[in-house]
């Protein structure tokens, strides 16, 4: 059992029971131990003869088949995530009856495996008593904190309380009726799919029936959901939390259409000056400067960059963008992309609770797109303003809403504290948007890490967030063990989790490993790893179940899969064998892909309030 059990009571006479940090302090990701063990393994088997049958079927082509991309040529790099997986089947009949009798005898063997029976708990029985409080607790919810510091308990009227400050700003919301709110999901379904139709040919079939799908899964319950993650690191402002409003928008009608639109505006994001991709990124191109002593460090931070992008002076900023470089664009249409922007970024329709609102100004966090968007829209400042102090601003970049840069100091220091007071004014000057600086310093607190001039260069250490409760997931709970392989937090801290010393050894030490053959390799051999790693996946067949630690282990199930499948005794190997076209069948590894059962962070969701509590419309007529 963990030793560092712990949870952020928010609540104003900290009313959170104190043993609640007895579940709580697993962490969000702890997963319970299913009831039982599984039993029928009818849908998975499902899933697998129909992928084994695609792959005999179309033999040497059933890398193309069984993951359908978009493109316009064979560049297998721009693959698209944007499709409908086929859902056609080849019969018994369509494939030789070796391929039917040998995936036949693999379900009836690996059926034998799998028992269903009471599994044994990973939860004491105070622990399963105290979530079952929980869970029902008339007064409490349980929603996590910003930037990933630990779960944290609040009252419900506190929470929906919280979520009205954001919406109740009519600058930025408006509230609807149910049949408002319903006239408008109808109507936006409707310029959805007259864009689409319009637009077929030119964005693909595959996109096409992606955003068209999603549409369709959606139509019932076509809003986007509203919640809030307290924002702790920053500490009580006017006696209360401040928060970060989301809007989960997987359940909206233009969820499909937002995927799209971020497809296309990556590219266009990424080639921005200030852009970098991650803090491996960010360290990569700090380690190469070589400074000046006059040189000095600072960060900024966007206030509530999404809710402060107005819609309007974005759309019409950005749509003037890509016009100017539609030239240099050529992956998307750019009249077509603008179209999509609109509806998007104009027809963010969601609910909290029993009430309905509509986003009038400002950018959703949830939505797809909301990145990238932010970041290009930024950025049309960013090339005015940041080239006219290059001689004072030599290098700069941007993570969305959290900038750095480097200073070069004037002799004079009263001089160089105005020009950089100067600075920040302007900063400001971009459609109401307004920035917080730290100090200038020779060492700054930045995209978790701590990054310092020492003698001309850049060091960077980790930073440790004081509110961090490193909640790392436990060793007992029901995660397949391999996920050990990819922890890569400090043993200390594991250690405090309930890992043993002796069981971590051999993974830091097969992770120094790895490390240091990736470090020896070029740029160039580096980029191309993931490519190999997706290329490789797409020789392998998939067994896809829910883990359960009781169930039997994956290396059974290859087991059976080579008895019965791919090198069955007395029987040609799966590889030498051919199809009715006479090709060779080629594929004989299996994969085990183990999905998770429900984590704690799923169990304690406040995305759906909507039984919990006053109705949220009561809150409003106060």
């Amino acid at each position: 059992m963990p030793s560092n059990m712990a949870f952020h009571d928010l609540t104003e006479h900290q009313i959170a029971p104190p043993e609640a940090k007895s579940l709580l302090g697993l962490g969000s990701k702890f997963i319970v131990t299913p009831e039982t063990t599984t039993g029928s393994l009818e849908k998975n088997f499902q899933r697998i003869q129909r992928d084994f049958h695609l792959s005999v079927y179309f033999a040497s082509d059933c890398d193309d088949d069984l993951n359908i991309w978009t493109g316009t040529d064979n560049d297998r790099d721009n693959r698209s995530k944007l499709y409908v997986k086929s859902k056609w089947t080849p019969t018994d009949l369509d494939v030789p009856s070796w391929a039917a009798r040998r995936i036949g005898k693999f379900k009836r063997q690996v059926q034998k495996l799998f028992k269903k029976r009471k599994a044994t708990s990973n939860l004491l029985p105070y622990q399963q008593e105290m979530m079952d409080l929980l869970l029902n607790h008339p007064e409490l919810l349980f929603p996590e904190t910003d930037k990933g510091l630990g779960p944290c308990a609040v009252t419900y009227s506190q929470y929906v309380e919280d979520c009205l400050k954001h919406l109740c700003n009519k600058d930025c919301y408006r509230q609807l009726t149910e049949e408002e709110a319903k006239a408008a999901a109808k109507a936006l379904s409707e310029s959805i799919e007259i864009w689409v139709r319009r637009h077929r040919k030119k964005i693909g079939g595959h996109a096409a029936g992606f955003i068209l799908n999603h549409m369709a899964e959606n139509s019932l319950n076509p809003f986007g959901q509203f919640y809030i993650l307290y924002k702790i690191r920053k500490g009580k402002k006017d006696n209360a939390w401040p928060t970060r409003p989301v809007c989960s928008d997987v359940t909206s009608l233009p969820h499909g259409l937002g995927k799209w639109i971020n497809e296309m505006l990556i590219p266009i994001a990424q080639r921005q000056k200030s852009y970098f991709k991650d803090s491996f990124e960010l360290k990569r191109r700090l380690d190469e400067l070589i400074l000046p002593p006059n040189a000095l460090i600072f960060t900024c931070d966007a206030t509530a960059m999404y809710t402060n992008i107005r819609t309007e002076d974005a759309l019409r900023e950005i749509s003037k963008y890509l016009r100017e470089i539609e030239d240099t664009i050529k992956h998307v249409d750019v009249e077509i992309l603008i179209e999509a922007l609109e509806l998007v970024f104009k027809s963010n329709y969601f609910k909290l609770g029993d009430t309905f609102w509509h986003q009038t100004s400002g950018t959703a966090m949830g939505t797809p797109p909301a990145p990238a968007w932010a970041t290009i829209f930024f950025a049309l400042y960013e090339e005015i303003l940041i080239p006219k102090l290059s001689s004072t601003i030599p290098f700069y970049l941007r993570f969305i809403d959290d900038g750095i840069g480097i200073w070069l100091m004037d002799e004079d220091p009263a001089i160089a504290q105005a020009q950089f007071e100067q600075f920040q004014q302007e900063m400001d000057n971009w459609f109401g948007l307004e920035w917080s600086f730290t100090d200038l310093a020779t060492s700054v607190n930045f995209m978790d890490l701590t990054i310092s001039i020492v003698n001309g260069r850049i060091e960077t250490t980790l930073f440790e967030k004081a509110q961090n409760l490193y909640l790392y997931i436990p060793p007992h709970s029901s995660h397949p063990k391999d996920a050990d392989a990819n922890i890569k937090q400090f043993a200390s801290r594991l250690t405090l989790r309930g890992h043993k010393p002796d069981d971590l050894l051999p993974i830091f030490t097969r992770a120094e490993k790895n490390a240091a053959e990736y470090l020896k390799r070029c740029s160039t051999t580096r980029s191309e790893l993931p490519h190999k790693k997706s290329t490789s996946s797409e020789r392998q067949l998939f067994y896809h179940i829910q883990f359960h630690p009781e169930d039997p282990p994956s290396k059974e199930i290859q087991r059976v899969w080579r008895e019965t499948v791919s090198h069955p005794e007395g029987e040609p190997e799966l590889s030498t064998m051919e199809n009715q076209f006479k090709q060779k069948v080629g594929k004989s590894k299996l994969v085990v892909a183990y999905s998770r059962p429900l984590n704690l962070r799923n169990r304690f969701t406040v995305r759906d309030i909507h039984c919990r509590g006053r109705a949220v419309s009561e809150y409003l007529v106060e």
